[in-house]
Formats: structure tokens, sequence, C-alpha cells
């Protein structure tokens, strides 16, 4: 296959670049950020041409490439992926964008081109788990998604730490999340149903329901299913409060002679006052249930360090995996969402446990 781009190395997009070279050593890339600084942190990686990102810019190396690899904020990423597909480029995006990705089905179809949306942590990784599941089990009847990136241990004020944009964490705790709930698709507030989760070497967690099933919505079929975000105790609380005081508010507001938009203020806050140096996990733990009890359950941890936080980590590795299989065409063409690849798990997983993820499965399922 020929040459990559990719567009915007922040904290995922760097380390996705990084891993990606190593599973394309060939490739040509360019790479493009709004930052120009980020030029001299790359320019020793071979076979990687940095840009400042434009409009223009994109538009002019978009002729030259068949793969864009895509890690951008989600209130700019649809537009830009958009863009893109439409000129007929593969896609993988890692972009928590609230737009539906099916929206650029056609566009797909008619170039014969891949998209593959949600292609992290999760959604990303929770989907091929899910679709894994689904598709070597018929009787599966409930299915819990239940993921969180949290520091080992509780850090005041939040119990939390931040290690991804935290624009894209408020989001979690301001969307509607959808559920499906006997086989009825429901929008509920996430602070809605607050679960408590004991999980062995991790300890007691509590969790929220967020809106990460997306395109699990339209292509898994079962009864009841549902995404929870895990976190440490005493942190929804926190969250809801700041919520219910209007922190997480995008409207703008006066303030002497100025307005500010009190959700880029906290998100602001929240980069400053929680990027603190320590050792953090990312969880994800599916259980899928059938009707007669039986369960399968599918545990994945990965520790990270302040140097490479474990969630950013983890999206970044499925990020750059599945650049790998798109960039080998192994994909099949159309949009393709990671619980419609659940025949690469085993490589997936080969492939994660290499970098340190622990993954443990349990099944009495037939």
């Amino acid at each position: 296959m020929g040459d990559v781009l990719f567009l915007g190395l922040g904290r995922v997009g760097l380390r996705t670049l990084y891993l990606f070279r190593e599973l394309a050593r060939n490739s040509h890339i360019y790479a493009l950020d709004k930052d120009p600084s980020l030029s001299s942190v790359i320019r020793n990686v071979d076979g990687v041409e940095f840009r400042t990102y434009s409009e223009d810019v994109v538009d002019e190396l978009a002729s030259k490439v068949d793969l864009a690899v895509t890690a951008l904020p989600s209130a700019v990423a649809f537009r830009v992926v958009e863009r893109l597909v439409n000129k007929c480029i593969d896609v993988v995006d890692v972009s928590f964008f609230p737009e539906d990705p099916y929206i650029l089905n056609k566009a797909v179809e008619d170039c014969n081109s891949v998209f593959i949306p949600d292609a992290g942590f999760a959604p990303g990784y929770s989907n091929l788990v899910v679709g894994y599941i689904v598709k070597k089990y018929r009787n599966v009847e409930s299915i819990d998604i239940m993921v969180g990136g949290i520091p080992k241990r509780p850090i005041p004020p939040l119990g939390y730490v931040v290690t991804w944009n935290p624009s894209d964490l408020i989001e979690e705790y301001i969307r509607s999340a959808r559920i499906v709930e006997n086989g009825v698709l429901r929008y509920v507030d996430p602070f809605d149903v607050v679960v408590e989760l004991n999980l062995e070497g991790i300890g007691l967690l509590e969790g929220f329901v967020s809106d990460g099933l997306r395109t699990l919505i339209r292509n898994i079929d079962v009864r009841n299913m549902r995404e929870i975000t895990l976190r440490w105790p005493g942190h929804i609380e926190s969250m809801k409060l700041l919520r219910d005081l209007g922190l997480m508010s995008k409207d703008l507001i006066r303030v002497g002679d100025s307005y500010v938009r009190p959700s880029e203020l906290l998100a602001k806050l929240l980069e400053d006052k929680l990027s603190m140096k320590i050792n953090d996990i990312a969880v994800i733990y599916v259980v899928a249930k059938s009707s007669n009890g039986r369960r399968h359950s599918e545990l994945s941890v990965l520790e990270g360090t302040p140097e490479s936080p474990a969630t950013s980590t983890f999206t970044a590795l499925v990020h750059a995996f599945t650049a790998g299989l798109a960039h080998s065409r192994k994909v099949p063409q159309g949009v393709q969402p990671l619980e419609n690849l659940s025949m690469f798990k085993d490589e997936y997983d080969a492939y994660l446990k290499g970098k340190g993820a622990i993954i443990k499965i349990e099944s009495d399922l037939e």
C-alpha cells in the first residue's frame, strides 16, 4: 500500500504514529498537526514528514496517500473525516465524535473504500470483544461493557487524573447515554444509574452509564446492552455537583467584561490541576449472559506510567494495529467498526499482550 497521512499528534495520535511506524516500516508518512513545534519531536523518525495542519495541506496530501489515520478532538473530527472519506481515502479514526459514522456509508460505498470509526480503547477494543462473543455464542441475551481509565489509587479532589483530552472527558458526563433495555433503545442521563463493581486485583469501583455503544446498537442484536464507565468511589458524586453547578455548560456566560464557556474553563482546570505524575490503569471488563444464566467474561488491563499513561497507550495500541490491518488491505470495504473485525481478535490480543496488557477470559457459555 502507498503513503499514509496522520492527522493529530496529541496524547493518542503521536503514540499511534510511533507504534504504526513499527508495524509498517516501509511506508512513507505525512504527519499533520496545528502545533509546528512537533516537527522537532518527530524529526528523527525515519520516513515521517511533518507538515503544519491546514485544510489546504490536507487537500494537497490527499492526492498522495491511500490511508488517513486520524486522532482529532471530537468537536472538529467529523468534518475532517468526512472531507477525507469524500476524497476516497481509507480512514481509521479514533475520535469520539457525536455524529453517526454511518452517515458516511454511501460515500464509502461509492468509493469502494474503508472507514473504521472508534478504533481505540472504548469504544474500540470493547466493540471487538462484543463482536467476538456474539459471533461465537448464539444465545447471548445481555452484555455489560465496563470500562475505565483511572489512577492506580484515588487522587483528591476527584479521585482522578487527566490522561486524555479533557473536553472529550467532559462529554462523557453531559451526553445522553444510549442503552438497549428489553430490546428497546433508550436515552438516559449518565448519572441515572450508578453501579458498584469489585474487581480482583483492583478493588471496589463505581460506574455510570456512558454513551459508548454507538455502532453496537446497529450491529449487535441482544436484548439488553449498556456501557458503564468505571471510576473510584466518590468521583461520580463530585462530577454531578460540577455539572449541576453549570460548569460543564457550553453556553457563553458573561464574567465582568468577558464571555467564557464554563466547559472550556473546566477542561482547562482539569488539565492543569489533575495532570499528576502517577501510574494508572486502563480496564475493560465485558460480561455477557445467556437466558439460562450462563456467562462469558473478558477482563483486559493495562498498567501505565506518567510517561506512557494506560488509557492513551491502550487507545494508541488499538488505533495503530487497526491502521496496520487497513494498510495491509486486510479489512473488507465499507464502514467497519471493530465489532465487524472480530475475525482478527486473536491477532489483536497477541499484539496487546506483547505490549504488556493482561487479558483474562472465563466462560461457561455454549
